[in-house]
């Protein structure tokens, strides 16, 4: 049975796609023998757009099927480039998720349900979570094994990390007993200034951090622009090193 990793963070902009692009991605190349599932739950669908190069897939081949009331007889899950990475994409039309389940009993364990028989055929499943701490955040949360975190080292990070641990409690307590904090992750990390330096010891107070760290560059946004993930656009640059030390920390925590 594969194991689910929602990559999450209520705050926009700590490389949260980015992270979920290059872990998938990541781990297929790495591991070829595990089939790997990238789910964009971001109603943005930039993960869609870099790993489908297509923004606009009609809506009964997103996952939005999954949270309407009548069930989907199948998941629509697209093929990749890679040959051991599959997707289900998003569409802009996730935004109408939140008024669909507000009375919904079910409305937090749709994903979840949906995704019984998807874990059947996959190793790991990787879920891009939309900035906010949603309905469909928490529908990832309740589908998840583990947690990761990105963050910037800002003080607004701390502040919302607080947010993102009552959260995580909440949903274990009354929704899925399982789920864990694999860590948080520093992204777009800049080892030159005293603030990065001095965050470090701050937020593992309040969270498990992962040992990688990434570090910023301009190199993602062009990977992206292109359509590429950062493997095939720059496979020796350093923040391609880090985000391969981060899927290796993944792998080992999950199993691999």
């Amino acid at each position: 049975m594969g194991k689910v990793i929602s990559i999450t963070n209520q705050k926009g902009g700590v490389a949260k796609t980015t992270t979920a692009i290059e872990l998938s991605t990541g781990l297929a190349r790495q591991y070829k023998n595990k089939k790997i599932l990238l789910i964009d739950l971001d109603s943005q669908c930039n993960a869609t757009g870099v790993i489908l190069n297509r923004t606009k897939v009609p809506r009964e081949e997103t996952v939005f099927s999954v949270f309407q009331a009548k069930k989907p007889e199948s998941i629509q899950i697209k093929e990749t480039h890679l040959a051991n990475l599959s997707m289900i994409a998003s569409t802009l039309e996730l935004v109408e998720v939140e008024s669909l389940l507000l009375n919904a009993i079910d409305g937090f364990f749709r994903l979840r349900d949906a995704l019984e028989n998807v874990k059947k055929e996959f190793e790991c499943i990787i879920i891009d979570c939309p900035p906010s701490l949603s309905v469909i955040t928490i529908n990832a949360m309740v589908a998840a094994d583990y947690l990761i975190i990105p963050l910037q080292a800002s003080k607004f990070s701390i502040d919302g990390i607080q947010s993102i641990v009552d959260s995580v409690s909440t949903i274990k307590k009354r929704y899925n007993p399982n789920l864990k904090i694999m860590g948080g992750v520093f992204t777009m990390f800049d080892k030159r200034t005293s603030l990065s330096q001095a965050m470090i010891p701050e937020i593992k107070k309040r969270l498990p951090l992962l040992e990688t760290i990434i570090p910023k560059s301009v190199v993602v946004e062009e990977a992206h622009l292109l359509k590429k993930d950062l493997y095939d656009y720059s496979p020796s640059h350093k923040v391609t090193q880090a985000y391969r030390d981060l899927c290796r920390e993944a792998a080992s925590a999950i199993g691999f």
